[in-house]
């Protein structure tokens, strides 16, 4: 039996859609709540609106008893040179009866483009991640962002700016405030396979202003793959450094997940 080449092409992204959903239920999803606020920024970029949702879990019981679920949420409205950006997040697991996540996040980012490859943008944020002692971290900041759009449709972000947060730590009556810079870079890869996929890289380091070797520092890579018109497949792996920890708390974190998501545009 012969195939046209556009038969063909079909048929390969159904067979690769169908081995991305027989493996998924083996990809490990130990780590919860890795959330990069650029994620969905460059989705559908002819929708005025757009709404994402992302649900990851997994279980077993008798002699492996645990259970994970995290589900992030990312809604996007655009108005010409504006864009505004809500995202929310939250995960918990345990395993053999004791907690080994619980953490929630919100973020709300405000864009005004100044010219068709700069802007200016503010943004409000509000997590709590129990196993890393973070009761409450509450943060306001502004920025300047540049980008760049390549003829193969390669993005690139670059942001700077600082923002202020205080943060209320478990077990301990006092906050504490600071204020520090902000400086990312994201991109976004298409690539060239099967079904629509794209490789994104994402980059953030925040020095406090008073003391630089205060240094936080997030690395995230994600690769996606379309399954169809609205689900997609990702895999997610991300590392975080900070160069002052509270004691008993790790300086670094390797964090990956993977799941299921679903894109509703208008």
């Amino acid at each position: 039996m012969n195939f046209t080449p556009s038969a063909s092409h079909s048929l390969r992204s159904k067979l690769s859609a169908s081995c991305l959903l027989l493996w998924l239920p083996f990809l490990p999803l130990s780590a919860l709540g890795i959330v990069d606020v650029h994620d969905e920024y460059y989705a559908a970029p002819e929708a005025a609106t757009l709404s994402v949702i992302s649900v990851d879990f997994s279980g077993a019981s008798g002699n492996d008893s645990r259970q994970s679920f995290s589900v992030e949420g990312h809604q996007l409205w655009r108005r010409e040179d504006q864009t505004i950006l809500l995202i929310g997040s939250y995960a918990k697991a345990d395993a053999g009866g004791a907690d080994t996540a619980d953490n929630r996040f919100l973020h709300a980012r405000y864009v005004k483009a100044l010219t068709g490859r700069s802007g200016i943008e503010g943004f409000l944020q509000s997590q709590q991640d129990r196993f890393q002692k973070l009761d409450a971290r509450h943060l306001i900041g502004v920025g300047y962002r540049f980008e760049a759009v390549s003829p193969n449709r390669r993005r690139v972000l670059l942001g700077v700016g600082g923002f202020a947060e205080r943060e209320q730590f478990v077990d301990l009556a006092t906050t504490e405030t600071s204020y520090r810079a902000n400086v990312y870079l994201t991109s976004e890869i298409p690539l060239n396979l099967a079904n629509a996929s794209t490789l994104s890289l994402s980059a953030y380091v925040q020095p406090k202003f008073s003391d630089p070797s205060d240094l936080r520092s997030i690395a995230m890579i994600k690769f996606e793959t379309q399954l169809t018109q609205s689900f997609s497949m990702d895999l997610t792996v991300a590392f975080d450094n900070d160069s002052n920890p509270l004691s008993g708390v790790d300086a670094q974190n390797l964090r990956y997940s993977s799941g299921i998501t679903y894109k509703f545009r208008k």
